[in-house]
């Protein structure tokens, strides 16, 4: 192609705009006062000029986010009667891109990562003869995070912009005097910190009347009174959730007395303060207490005036409960690090739940080669609760392999003293058909007149929030039982035992 001539494509869009220009310069006043008002018909806000019924329509096909940001389209859409919701979910990570969660991520992985390899290679800082290697993995770890600390500056950056959008939002939510909504459920999630969380906290329960509010801060703590609540008359809060929020009063104000479910996260699960809670929250039947990283020695529970019913530990660093003595208690989970169990005066203890996977100081799994063993009758001390439905999940290292033979001998003669004879119903959650396993098992069956069920399955628990207290979760593995491997196991079990009315399930 010659360099004077100009490419087929170019011609035809430069005759196009010819056509145009000539056609434009050669249309009438007339044409000209139409094309201009079709421009303004475009600008125009059509929407806006629709009937009410139809807009009201629009917004009832809406979920609840959507239509509180159609307030911010037109003053028009704010009046309109609208499809009450009544729950809502305001999370600041909305405001974050991806490339923060991207950053966020390399962090955590880094993080992780050194503490995989330290545990592999089974460093800690209690063997000086390995100072060493837990030196070179330490130089590792610096070198990878130094190259991720010098993002740190570009997160806090994506954390305060989001901060910003996130306190105009629910400040246009709930802090607006004119908004007239019915909020039942609200969930409140920042990254950051904020000199209006107080405000919106007094707002959304004094005010707003929530009655399910979850106010979740990451990344800080902070301190909230909840006696700024107790000369209002609006409140009918029942349930509350608090991840790292503390509350700061001496005493427990008359919203606490009010509430039926409590669940206390990260650095609101203060151990120590559990008891007089309990005390206090004359109505409360629900508590759940998860991943405190906290250690606390020794977690002892006595409320004869309590109306607990159900109770839930999920990863706190206890080395010792006593239920000592919860006279509505019916329901005890208790997931994370092994923890030795005392049971006392529990009359309507019917439901137990035990998730115990050995665990490092910090809650991860311990894949280290240390010889701790945990022997399965730690789990049942004190006198035994009338209990009819038993969970057990057990992965690590619970029993040393080198000592598994003598360690058997020394459970079956302490678990058989400890006679279940409301127990109904089993279930054994990581059973692989190890001896002390097969062992276990059997000697719960024989302390256990009525048993009637024995679930064993090789699979794993998983954590569900939409789930009732202590109700889990099992995955199980897929794995398929050799016919003489569940030959085996279903004839050790069922040796000296009456199978009239006992069902056994291997999966």
């Amino acid at each position: 192609m010659a360099m004077g001539t100009s490419p087929r494509l170019y011609r035809r869009l430069r005759k196009a705009s010819d056509i145009s220009a000539v056609s434009t310069t050669a249309s009438s006043p007339l044409k000209r006062m139409h094309m201009s008002k079709e421009h303004n018909s475009c600008c125009e806000d059509r929407i806006s000029n629709l009937p009410d019924d139809i807009l009201i329509m629009i917004l009832d096909k809406l979920d609840a986010r959507t239509t509180i940001t159609t307030i911010i389209l037109s003053k028009r859409w704010k009046d309109l009667p609208r499809r009450s919701h009544t729950s809502y979910d305001l999370s600041s990570d909305e405001f974050l891109p991806p490339r923060y969660h991207r950053l966020k991520k390399m962090s955590v992985e880094a993080k992780a990562g050194y503490e995989a390899e330290k545990k592999a290679q089974n460093l800690t800082d209690i063997y000086p003869d390995r100072y060493e290697r837990l030196g070179a993995v330490r130089d590792r770890y610096q070198r990878w995070m130094g190259k991720v600390h010098l993002l740190t500056p570009i997160l806090r950056r994506y954390e305060r912009q989001a901060m910003r959008c996130y306190v105009k939002r629910v400040n246009a939510f709930l802090l607006d005097p004119n908004n007239k909504r019915s909020i039942q459920k609200l969930r409140l999630q920042t990254c950051g910190k904020s000199s209006f969380i107080d405000q919106w906290i007094t707002a959304a329960i004094g005010r707003w009347g929530v009655a399910d509010l979850e106010l979740v801060i990451d990344n800080f703590g902070w301190h909230y009174d909840f006696g700024l609540l107790s000369g209002l008359e609006n409140i009918q809060l029942k349930r509350l959730v608090l991840s790292n929020c503390y509350h700061t009063g001496s005493h427990y104000p008359l919203v606490f007395q009010r509430l039926t479910t409590l669940i206390l996260c990260k650095g609101s699960a203060s151990i120590t303060r559990v008891c007089d809670i309990m005390r206090n929250c004359t109505q409360l039947v629900d508590l759940r207490l998860k991943n405190s990283s906290y250690p606390q020695g020794a977690f002892h529970i006595y409320v004869a005036t309590s109306k607990l019913k159900n109770l839930q530990l999920d990863n706190c660093n206890i080395g010792k409960i006593y239920l000592t003595s919860l006279p509505c208690l019916e329901t005890f989970a208790c997931r994370g690090q092994p923890t030795k169990l005392y049971y006392g005066e529990m009359p309507r203890l019917m439901h137990v739940s035990l998730d115990f996977l050995q665990t490092g100081g910090n809650g991860e799994d311990d894949s280290s080669g240390s010889n701790m063993t945990y022997p399965l009758s730690k789990f049942f001390k004190g006198m035994p609760p009338p209990l009819q439905y038993l969970v057990l999940q057990f992965r690590g290292r619970q029993i040393d392999n080198d000592s598994e033979e003598t360690s058997v001998g020394s459970q079956d003669v302490q678990v058989e003293h400890r006679q279940h004879h409301h127990l109904k119903e089993l279930v054994v959650v990581g059973f692989d058909g190890m001896g002390w396993q097969t062992g276990f098992v059997k000697q719960i069956m024989i302390a256990s007149p009525r048993l009637r069920r024995v679930h064993l399955l090789d699979g794993h628990v998983v954590e569900h929030e939409e789930r009732e207290f202590g109700d889990l979760v099992i995955v199980p593995r897929q794995r398929e039982w050799h016919e003489c491997e569940r030959s085996e196991v279903l004839e050790e079990l069922a040796e000296g035992i009456s199978m009239a009315h006992l069902e056994i399930v291997l999966e």
